[in-house]
């Protein structure tokens, strides 16, 4: 029987706890794990949690997290989290959770925020400083274990348990739900809003893992199954200390934070051979060539410069179960061994967690927001799925029920963001005149290479942050030259697109690839820029009442294509030609014998349905078009006093329009005037281009 909710969650550690916690309390929630509900790999996690200790922690917690992910991670995902990590503490602490406390004996405070006056933090390696909030050694448990007991007191919520996503549901490029298989092999339909998937990483694919054995990273197949966008899926860690052990099965976990405290690694002579605060990959390598060198399975770790009482205190859990296998680590070395432990890579995702799929989410090592680069940095992956999984449920939060007419405004926009009818009838004799003239008889390279058809795919890749405009007019020069062409894109119009981002990829003959690929770029590029100025000079504009215009300065046979892009970086369109409205300029004025004397025979020629407009440089010609009945009148390079002045004496009697060399660089100086709307040539004619490339292009 098939189940209907409004969210389904697949996984039930960290992740898929704290998105259950911030989704609406309107929303019914279903959550499925494939296991008993403890046995997520969060519940694992032994280190701790870290927190950006204060303001002037900033820039080092930065640079850690870069460092050790050899500059890979996504910046922007990097400050969302460092940014977002006090909050997250508070909410943590909101639920129940327990951290060390400082005591009377503890050391100077590190830090000046409230935090850091009631706990005590630690040291892992790679970080050049104490900000990991720490319970015992099993800090994973204690924040994983708090926040499933909350959702279990949410009466919206229904858990089931040893329950697998076998596929997700797809509808027309949208995921509306999964299908899942319970313990008795029943397979069943969820249909669903919105789907959030949160369900671990890969080391069940592992001989030697850190992780529970039935994390086999099942989304990831899924995902790439429906052609959802996956990054850097060999980006995988292994952890420098777990216990060696000839049994069979999962490794028992030495948390970094033994070597953050002061544990050392020998060789089997009982030598310090590594710096043991190096990043992870760093320490593995060098215990890999010990090893080696050495002819062992193993080498040692000594807790010796920690003391008993500390270790006792701190690492209780690590304590007994050396002791269950053998060793007192208060008294002697311990056996340690790298293992796999954790996966950089996964399902894309952008900053809320929205991966390329329609109302499909992913948090948690599932995912890959790039955090993490190419090696994570100790005690960031609590943080990370905390913040990245409530980022998730906010986003959900704040769109509206699914209804009928929403989804059918969203199926339009998807199959064309420049509307058909204009496409056909003013686009694609311009993109054919683009295209002859950039192939005036052959395409001589091509054609020297490629002696007939062979069917090919090359991805379109992102280089520099903005907002992307004019993937219908790309697509379209593709199809212009060949309607077998099929263009397959992860993003669309408007979106904002981050640099290494894989947008999308063509597929079809190599030839019309080739042929194809600088116009479709130049549209594109040339749009994107637009949008992207656009967007950086109306974001400074919100909160406001004057909208931002653009004017006819676009570039010849461009108009078209460069005023799409201004509406869809977040400006409005001016008049689109000479026969769209009624503007009176200087020349006008001069021609007609004056303001007065223009607005009336304007008011005599045009039909009723038109509003004029006239453009006055002094206080007097304002006064003037007043008296005239000018419905619109713009204040043309005049002095900031007087616009502000022209603004009180119009009151209301027209709309008010300034303009004049309009740029980003000063148009805040414009903002607090009052003028209902600022018009500027620079976003068509002033806008640099977004740099973007075709890549990759291979027969398939």
């Amino acid at each position: 029987m098939e189940i209907k909710t409004d969210v389904v969650i697949v996984g039930t550690g960290v992740g898929g706890a704290f998105s259950a916690l911030n989704l609406p309390e309107d929303k019914q929630i279903l959550m499925i794990t494939k296991s008993d509900l403890e046995s997520s790999d969060s519940f694992l996690a032994q280190g701790g949690i870290c927190v950006l200790r204060d303001n002037q922690d900033y820039d080092s917690y930065f640079e850690d997290t870069m460092r050790a992910g050899h500059y890979e991670n996504r910046k922007e995902s990097v400050d969302i989290m460092i940014r977002s990590s006090q909050e997250i503490i508070r909410e943590l602490i909101g639920y129940g959770v327990e951290f060390e406390r400082r005591t009377e004996h503890s050391d100077d405070v590190i830090g000046d925020s409230d935090i850091s006056r009631t706990y005590e933090y630690t040291r892992e390696g790679a970080h050049s400083s104490p900000r990991i909030l720490f319970h015992e050694d099993i800090t994973g448990k204690e924040i994983t274990g708090k926040l499933l007991a909350r959702v279990k007191e949410l009466d919206n919520v229904e858990i089931f348990e040893y329950t697998t996503m076998t596929d997700i549901i797809e509808e027309g490029g949208v995921c509306r739900g999964v299908v899942m298989q319970e313990q008795d092999g029943t397979s069943r339909a969820v249909r669903s809003a919105y789907t959030i998937v949160a369900s671990g990483g890969i080391g069940g694919l592992y001989r030697h893992s850190t992780n529970f054995p039935h994390l086999t990273g099942d989304a990831l197949e899924i995902a790439k199954k429906h052609g959802i966008r996956l990054e850097h899926t060999d980006y995988v860690q292994i952890h420098p200390t777990t216990l060696y052990s000839k049994k069979p099965g999962r490794r028992f976990l030495i948390s970094e934070s033994v070597r953050g405290e002061g544990a050392v690694l020998l060789d089997k002579e009982g030598n310090r051979f590594v710096n043991e605060l190096l990043p992870r990959d760093v320490v593995t390598k060098a215990i890999r060539e010990q090893m080696e060198k050495d002819g062992t399975d193993h080498v040692w770790l000594s807790m010796e410069n920690i003391g008993t009482e500390s270790i006792l205190s701190h690492f209780p859990n690590i304590y007994r179960r050396c002791k269950e296998e053998g060793y007192d680590v208060t008294k002697e070395p311990i056996p340690v061994v790298p293992a796999q432990h954790y996966f950089m890579g996964g399902i894309w995702v952008d900053s809320d967690s929205q991966t390329s799929m329609e109302r499909l989410f992913a948090a948690g090592e599932t995912s890959c927001n790039g955090v993490h680069g190419a090696n994570r940095l100790a005690s960031n992956s609590l943080l990370e799925s905390l913040v990245f999984a409530k980022r998730a449920a906010q986003k959900i939060g704040r769109e509206k029920t699914d209804t009928a007419a929403k989804q059918a405004g969203e199926n339009e926009k998807r199959s064309g963001n420049v509307n058909k009818i204009t496409m056909k009838l003013q686009a694609d004799h311009l993109i054919m005149e683009a295209l002859k003239e950039d192939i005036s008889s052959e395409d001589v390279s091509t054609n020297a290479v490629m002696k007939e058809a062979v069917p090919g795919e090359v991805d379109l890749i992102c280089k520099e942050d903005g907002i992307i405009a004019g993937l219908d007019v790309f697509s379209r020069v593709f199809e212009l030259l060949d309607e077998n062409t099929k263009t397959e894109l992860y993003c669309k119009d408007g979106d904002e697109v981050k640099s290494g981002q894989l947008m999308g990829k063509v597929k079809g003959d190599i030839r019309v690839l080739l042929s194809g690929e600088r116009v479709a770029l130049n549209y594109l590029q040339r749009m994107s820029g637009i949008a992207t100025y656009t967007h950086s000079v109306a974001k400074l504009l919100e909160g406001t009442k004057t909208k931002l215009l653009d004017t006819r300065k676009t570039t010849p046979n461009m108009r078209v294509f460069e005023k799409y892009a201004v509406t869809t970086g977040g400006g409005y369109n001016h008049r689109y030609n000479l026969s769209d409205g009624i503007l009176l300029k200087d020349n006008h004025i001069g021609a007609a014998g004056g303001v007065k004397e223009s607005v009336q025979m304007a008011k005599e020629y045009a039909p009723f349905v038109r509003k004029i407009e006239i453009e006055v440089e002094n206080l007097d010609m304002l006064k003037e078009a007043l008296d005239a009945g000018a419905d619109i009148i713009m204040l043309d390079n005049m002095s900031v006093e007087d616009m502000k002045e022209a603004v009180k004496l119009v009151s209301g009697k027209a709309e008010t329009e300034c303009s004049g060399n309009v740029t980003k660089e000063n148009v805040e100086r414009l903002v607090d005037i009052g003028v209902d709307y600022i018009s500027s040539g620079a976003l068509t004619h002033s806008s640099p281009i977004l740099d973007l490339s075709l890549k990759n292009l291979h027969a398939i």
